[in-house]
């Protein structure tokens, strides 16, 4: 009966290991987003260090 889950569990392991290929990864189209609400102009400059004294 061990036998048999270690052979399930070899069998399951191999499959989740190679079901994905990186070639299929890199086949995907990224699609990039704008920031912060911009048309891809440039990002404001975070505040001044420093607090409210």
């Amino acid at each position: 009966m061990t036998k048999t889950y270690l052979i399930l569990f070899t069998v399951f392991l191999n499959f989740m290991l190679f079901s994905c290929t990186p070639e299929s990864i890199a086949d995907e189209e990224i699609y990039i987003e704008a920031c912060c609400g911009g048309d891809g102009g440039d990002i404001p400059p975070p505040p001044p260090p420093g607090g409210d004294n």
